[in-house]
């Protein structure tokens, strides 16, 4: 049997690159060069030794070093997020590079196959937010795998859908959820629960009911009322779905906390108490970092507006339904943007008079608008989160002959459609495989999933 050789510099960059990559969508990734890497090392010093993975470069930047089982790095990544570095992002940083240079130190020292680093990379992800998410990584990582084998079980031909926060300080959060928390007596362990008791399968549905564990014993210890839980908290305003705001609702009480969700759609959500939030989605593991695409938009438009049109995005993204919200600068732009707005025989002409005016940031009039914006069409807003149009097609503008830009190749008409209306204010496309990128002046300015 052919065995492969030892794991060479390049190959590590290159696997590290995509990985990054996918964990921080827009980013841009290059390698170190032997100048940048020895000058990184001297301002270390003896903690080079310490071996600190990844190192804070700027507002900005992140550079991930590699050493393979060597006291000093070897080489290193060059990581600009394009946006500004948050605390937990250069501690998820350093949670995967600490997992993937144990990776590279067993591969190249064991000369292992190839088929040893691939069976690696479909687990990294996962050991590493386990990683991030836990002191004790090994019992965190076994709980998500368990999380992940429940997703293919079924009750009475019904895909099970499990919803399981595991508590650090379980006693106390218990004290805090008062009546919302019912006692289940007895030792079941997660693994247990999950794979084995199919009355549980049927109880917790992740809507009414959550499965509380204790993080020390790995036991379950009871059920949360989640229909009880305040939903009313500035901070959980990013949920993954609006259903899931009482769950992280719960997490607010601890950082430490975390909760293990499955949807509809067969991904599997991890939320965090420090408001992380991860996602595995076709087999592929992402970091969802809502707050960043907050940003990108908060600059242009009311934080209210941003917060109602992002929570539809979002909410229509876990849902696997495809839509296409515009913000415009100006008003005078939608005849631009929208040849037929106002004309009588324009296609749907009853959703589109009845809608316009209902405003993006009061809940109410969001459910409707969110659940129209799955027609074929965009969603267009004004400066103040007003409808101005709905279910609408939308043009080229007349801008783009002026600057003599040419459309660009797009993976489907609705990602056209945003980069078209990008030019006359902010487009966020949410792509029916769960993505959701925004568009401004033609440029993708965020990205998540």
């Amino acid at each position: 049997m052919r065995t492969r050789r030892p794991l060479v510099v390049i190959d590590a960059l290159a696997s590290l690159a995509t990985s990054f990559k996918d964990i921080f969508p827009g980013s841009t990734t290059s390698s170190l060069s032997a100048d940048e890497l020895a000058a990184h090392v001297a301002e270390l010093g003896p903690r080079a030794a310490l071996k600190p993975k990844v190192l804070p470069l700027d507002e900005r930047r992140l550079a991930a070093l590699l050493y393979f089982d060597q006291p000093l790095p070897q080489a290193g990544l060059l990581i600009d997020l394009r946006r500004p570095v948050r605390v937990g992002d250069s501690h998820f940083a350093r949670s995967f590079c600490r997992v993937f240079n144990d990776d590279l130190t067993h591969v190249t020292s064991a000369r292992s196959l190839d088929e040893h680093w691939a069976a690696l990379e479909q687990t990294r992800l996962r050991r590493a937010v386990a990683r991030y998410l836990n002191s004790r990584p090994h019992k965190m990582s076994n709980w998500v795998r368990a999380m992940e084998d429940s997703m293919a079980l079924t009750y009475e031909g019904r895909n099970v859908r499990h919803c399981l926060i595991i508590a650090r300080k379980a006693s106390q959060l218990v004290q805090k959820l008062q009546s919302k928390f019912i006692p289940l007596p007895g030792g079941l362990s997660i693994e247990n629960a999950l794979l084995k008791e199919k009355w549980i399968r049927t109880v917790v549905d992740g809507r009414r009911v959550a499965l509380l564990a204790s993080m020390q014993s790995g036991s379950i210890i009871g059920f949360i009322s989640l229909a009880e839980v305040d939903r009313n908290e500035a901070a959980l305003r990013y949920a993954p779905h609006e259903t899931l705001v009482p769950v992280q609702a719960v997490l607010a009480h601890a950082a430490h906390d975390v909760a293990l969700v499955t949807s509809p759609q067969s991904d599997l959500f991890i939320l965090s108490g420090k408001g992380s939030v991860f996602q595995k989605s076709h087999g592929h593991w992402r970091v969802l970092d809502y707050e960043a695409l907050h940003e990108r938009i908060s600059s242009r438009f009311r934080e209210d507006v941003v917060i109602g049109v992002l929570r539809a995005a979002i909410d229509l993204a876990y849902e696997r339904t495809g839509a296409l919200f515009c913000l415009l600068d100006s008003n005078q732009e939608l005849t631009d943007l929208v040849p037929d707005h106002g004309h009588p025989l324009a296609a749907n002409s009853h959703l589109r008079r009845s809608l316009r005016g209902q405003n993006i940031s009061v809940w109410a009039q969001r459910q409707v608008i969110t659940a129209a914006a799955a027609t074929d069409g965009a969603v267009v807003l004004d400066q103040d989160g007003s409808v101005l149009d709905i279910a609408c097609m939308v043009s080229s503008p007349k801008e783009i002959a002026r600057l003599g830009v040419r459309e660009p190749s797009m993976p489907g008409a609705r990602a056209l459609a945003a980069w078209r209306a990008s030019f006359r204010g902010v487009a966020i496309n949410v792509s029916e495989d769960g993505p959701i990128t925004v568009y401004e002046r033609g440029a993708e300015i965020g990205r998540i999933g």
